[in-house]
């Protein structure tokens, strides 16, 4: 009988904990902060013939969101290769459903494809804003350019520093070097210079005229000690093999990320070279091209490849890829070839992307 009763008293506590607790959740649920995320949301079925480029013209009035609506989207592996059926969020945003006293009069509420909408008190939402766009590319430090005028260089490296009896052409990173400075510079510790083999001419092999020189970028380099008539640098960085004799250049530092900006109309041009000089290249290596500031380039501008096709008296452009122009000249770029559906042969032809579908 005592052991029944124990059990009842027990049994007792344990279904009145039950209660109590769940009391207890109910009145923190209910205190909780009125802060409800409300989702909202546009989407549209791809249709033949689409591509993101447009999607984004049609809906944003702007072709440069098309970078947001891939990521928004992450069922798409490849931004070229949309096809008829897939499904795509064009719009998103939480908001808050209650804002609190402290809200400014106006507020900017971001969505999740970076198109803020800025709501003034008590008025419907003014007409959108677009964020800029931008193309991260890490490797921007490393690349080099073409110029049509020699640049003055600020110095040389001039021998390996280590065992004499080494006589090392060929250099890494880490390694210490002497350098020397040329008439009008001074090397000053701790200051960082861009190394690049001696500049090479280059010509335009159809027409045989003279393109520029070519600096080919090899490393970074920082003065560690500065003496009368040269200086010791340690290697910072190798992109490529450093080597006796490369020249210095101010180095100056840039952001991986890259404002994209919409590209000027009835633009065509050539891609006449590889940075490696590659006879054929494609997806993700540098290349330079013979438009630059003189003709309205600008950095982060994107512009679609393509090639000519001869029907009988006609002449059918296709695009087959696309580039972004990284770096200008008053009349060369260096662009990075974002996408290539076949290898690109010197030369290679550049257009405006209003001309083109197929971005």
């Amino acid at each position: 009988m005592r052991i029944k009763s124990l059990f009842s008293i027990e049994w007792w506590f344990f279904v009145t904990g039950v209660f109590v607790l769940w009391g207890f959740t109910a009145g923190v649920s209910a205190e909780e902060p009125s802060k409800i995320e409300l989702e909202s949301g546009v989407y549209y079925t791809v249709k033949k013939g689409d591509t993101l480029w447009d999607i984004s013209n049609r809906y944003f009035n702007t072709h440069w969101i098309w970078p947001q609506i891939w990521c928004e989207n992450q069922q798409i592996m490849n931004p070229h290769r949309i096809f008829p059926g897939d499904r795509l969020r064009l719009y998103h945003q939480l908001l808050d459903a209650h804002p609190s006293p402290e809200t400014p009069e106006q507020i900017v509420i971001p969505s999740l494809i970076h198109q803020p909408v800025i709501v003034g008190a008590g008025s419907k939402p003014a007409q959108p804003v677009i964020e800029p766009s931008y193309f991260v590319y890490s490797s921007i430090h490393r690349i080099g350019f073409i110029k049509e005028q020699l640049v003055e260089a600020s110095g040389r490296i001039a021998l390996f520093k280590g065992d004499k009896n080494v006589q090392k052409t060929i250099l890494g990173q880490d390694e210490s070097i002497y350098v020397t400075p040329s008439e009008n510079t001074i090397l000053k510790v701790g200051d960082v210079y861009a190394v690049y083999r001696p500049p090479v001419p280059v010509k335009d092999t159809e027409s045989k005229k003279p393109v520029g020189v070519q600096y080919y970028k090899t490393g970074l380099i920082k003065i560690v000690e500065s003496r009368e008539g040269f200086a010791v640098a340690k290697i910072e960085k190798a992109f490529r093999s450093v080597m006796v004799n490369d020249i210095l250049l101010p180095y100056e530092q840039r952001s991986s990320k890259i404002q994209l900006v919409p590209g000027i109309d009835d633009i065509d041009g050539k891609i006449f070279m590889s940075e490696e000089n590659s006879r054929i290249f494609g997806n993700d290596d540098v290349a330079f091209i013979n438009k630059g500031t003189d003709d309205g380039i600008q950095i982060g501008q994107t512009y679609a490849i393509y090639e000519e096709y001869s029907i009988e008296a006609m002449i059918d452009k296709v695009d087959f890829g696309s580039l972004l122009v990284l770096h200008t000249e008053a009349t060369t770029a260096t662009v990075l070839v974002t996408r290539s559906d076949r290898n690109i042969q010197t030369y290679g032809k550049f257009r405006s992307p209003s001309t083109s579908r197929n971005l």
